[in-house]
């Protein structure tokens, strides 16, 4: 009987030693610097000035980038899918070939951002700002664009999904 009380708890010690192990090398990858290939998925950034840095290829899936600064950041094939990105500056930023899948884009300033063949399915991009951004090729399928500015300046009608109305 004690033997297997004691196993029992042994067992759940482990488990509790695993889980703190595994906790802290996701908190460790969070406080990484800005660099290319960087890993910060579902990280809190929340209004970090990352403007002007290099996150090529970076993993931010799931991040919370809540009003961070990515101003004439170089985002190139950066996976932002299911990221929250309400109100981010992200004015020129370079987002060519990035996957933005079902981010959260609202109120975001994205104006004259590079989206060049980006895959933006299912964002939510109410009242952001995409004055001057190139979408050549970006995939907007099931997007919400109901009140965003669009590319050439004009307001995107409620109910714009996949394309401004």
């Amino acid at each position: 009987m004690i033997f297997t009380a004691g196993f029992k708890c042994t067992t759940i010690l482990g488990a509790a030693l695993v889980l703190s192990l595994v906790a802290s090398t996701a908190n460790a990858a969070c406080t990484g610097p800005a660099a290319a290939n960087v890993d910060w998925s579902k990280c809190d950034k929340s209004g970090v000035n990352l403007g002007g840095t290099d996150l090529y290829s970076a993993n931010l899936t799931g991040a919370i980038l809540v009003g961070t600064d990515f101003g004439y950041t170089s985002m190139r094939k950066t996976d932002l899918s299911g990221a929250n990105l309400t109100g981010a500056h992200m004015v020129g930023a370079r987002l060519i070939r990035a996957k933005l899948i079902g981010a959260i884009l609202t109120n975001a300033n994205m104006g004259s951002a590079d989206l060049y063949h980006s895959d933006l399915t299912g964002a939510k991009l109410n009242g952001a700002d995409l004055s001057g951004a190139d979408l050549s090729g970006a995939d907007l399928s099931g997007a919400d664009l109901s009140g965003a500015t669009w590319t050439d300046g004009r307001i995107c009608a409620e109910g714009s999904i996949g394309e401004c109305k």
